[in-house]
C-alpha cells in the first residue's frame, strides 16, 4: 500500500517514499527538469496514512488544487499537485481507518482522527531552523534531504516522547502543542525547547559533518506560548490548531533573531508558574507583525549560546 504522483503532461508515475525531496537538482529524489522548479523546491513526507507537502521557499511556489502551499498540507486522493509547470495527480491506495477502529487511541494518534472543532487552552511550540535557505543553497539536494530527515526525526523523538502532538512540519519548521496549560505541559515544552535549540550536533551525523567540513552550524529557534486555540478537523478533515495564540507564537519565534536568543516564551507561558521564573528571564516588551499590541517575552536562561 502506498501513494504515487501521476503526471498530467507525460507518461510518468512516481512512487512516493516516506520522505521525498522535489527539485531540479540531479540528486533530488523527485527530480523535475522544469525551469519553474527550484533546486530544492518542496518536500512530501509521510506521517501515518497521510502524505504532507511543504514548500521550501521556492521561487515559484507549490500548489494543491490551484491553492498555494504556505504551510504543510495533507494530500488527499485525486488532489492536483503543481511544482513549477509540472502538474501531477496524487493517487493514494491507503484507506482511511473507519471510526470503529479509532477508539482507545493514544494521544499521539489524535492528529489523524477527525475531531469536532472546539476551543481549548493549549501549550504551543514553534521551531524553525536558523538560516536554512542560506545553508541549503550551499548543499546538494541529497544533503538537504538528509538534513531535513534528521531534523524531522529529532523533532518526533523529542516532542512525542514528551506527549506533544505535532500539528505540522512546515519546510524547515515545526508546530506542536500540548492540550492544556498545566505546569507539566510547560515543563515538557521547556525540556523540548532546550534540546531542539542546542547547538550540540553530536547526535546528528549530517549536522556534525556540516560543522566539521563546511563550518556550517545548524541551530533551531523556538517560540513558546499559551493560549486558546480552535482544535479539530478543519476543511478537508485534517486536525489542526488555529487561532490568534498560534499566530503570536510564530511571531515570538521570529523575535529570537532580533533578540539573538535561541528560545523565547510569551508572558502567558510563565503566568502562574513561579518556578518557571527561575528558568526564564524577562527579555522586554516588543512589537510584532500583525499584532496591535506589543508582546512581553522571556528568554530561556540555561541554553548554550549560539552564534547569530
Amino acid at each position: 500500500m502506498g501513494a504515487t504522483l501521476k503526471s498530467l503532461e507525460k507518461e510518468l508515475e512516481i512512487t512516493l517514499e516516506d520522505f521525498n525531496l522535489v527539485g531540479r537538482s540531479p540528486d533530488a529524489s523527485i527530480r523535475l527538469v522544469d525551469g519553474g522548479v527550484s533546486r530544492q523546491h518542496a518536500t512530501i513526507r509521510r506521517d501515518g496514512q497521510l502524505f504532507w507537502v511543504s514548500d521550501l521557499g521556492s521561487a515559484n511556489g507549490s500548489f494543491v488544487n490551484d491553492v498555494a502551499v504556505t504551510t504543510a498540507r495533507a494530500l488527499r486522493h485525486g488532489d492536483r499537485v503543481q511544482f513549477g509547470t509540472s502538474t501531477f495527480i496524487f493517487d493514494s491506495q491507503d484507506e482511511e481507518r473507519p471510526p470503529s477502529e479509532t477508539s482507545n487511541v493514544s494521544t499521539q494518534s489524535l492528529h489523524t482522527i477527525a475531531l469536532p472543532v472546539k476551543t481549548v487552552r493549549a501549550t504551543l511550540l514553534v521551531g524553525d531552523l536558523r538560516n536554512f535557505t542560506t545553508i541549503s543553497s550551499q548543499l546538494s539536494a541529497e544533503e538537504v534531504a538528509a538534513m531535513l530527515r534528521e531534523w524531522y526525526a529529532q523533532c518526533e523523538k523529542v516532542l512525542k516522547t514528551r506527549d506533544a502532538i505535532i500539528d505540522k512540519f512546515i519546510g524547515d519548521g515545526v508546530f506542536a502543542y500540548w492540550p492544556g496549560d498545566d505546569i507539566s505541559s510547560r515543563i515538557k515544552a521547556t525540556e523540548a525547547a532546550k534540546i531542539l535549540s542546542s547547538p550540540d550536533s553530536s547526535e546528528s551525523p549530517k549536522r556534525k559533518w556540516l560543522k566539521e567540513n563546511m563550518n556550517l552550524e545548524v541551530h533551531c529557534h523556538i517560540g513558546l506560548n499559551i493560549g486558546d486555540v480552535a482544535l479539530g478537523a478543519m476543511g478537508r478533515g485534517v486536525n489542526t490548531a488555529v487561532g490568534e495564540a498560534v499566530n503570536v507564537t510564530f511571531r515570538i519565534e521570529s523575535l529570537t533573531r532580533k533578540l539573538q536568543v535561541p528560545v523565547l516564551a510569551g508572558a502567558p507561558f510563565l503566568n502562574g508558574w513561579a518556578e518557571g521564573l527561575q528558568l526564564y528571564q524577562n527579555a522586554g516588551i516588543h512589537p510584532v507583525k500583525g499584532q496591535p499590541d506589543p508582546v512581553e517575552v522571556y528568554s530561556l536562561i540555561d541554553v548554550p549560546t549560539m552564534s547569530f
